[in-house]
């Protein structure tokens, strides 16, 4: 999902939210873990002019890992992002 909101002197905002849920294993491990990733993500990149990028981003995980050497591995996090791209 993708929304673009212009403003006067070149100056627009993209709102976007982003969701991950996967449960299943992988085929090039070893002892066949489960694994259960729910991750979210929330940003606002604003392009101010033609040069000047900066983006803020939020996301949000919660990872669990089961497999014969930790039977029960769940991962919280959260982390804060920000970014700066200079257009040339």
């Amino acid at each position: 999902m993708n929304y673009r909101q212009t403003f006067p002197h070149n100056v627009a905002i993209y709102p976007y939210p982003r969701f991950q849920y996967y449960s299943g294993g992988k085929k090039q491990e070893l002892d066949a873990r489960k694994y259960l990733v729910r991750e979210g993500d929330l940003g606002i990149e604003f392009e101010l002019g033609k040069y000047f990028e900066p983006t803020i981003q939020y996301q949000y995980g919660d990872r669990t890992f089961e497999g014969g050497g930790k039977p029960s591995n769940r991962q919280k996090g959260s982390l804060l992002r920000l970014q700066l791209q200079f257009n040339y």
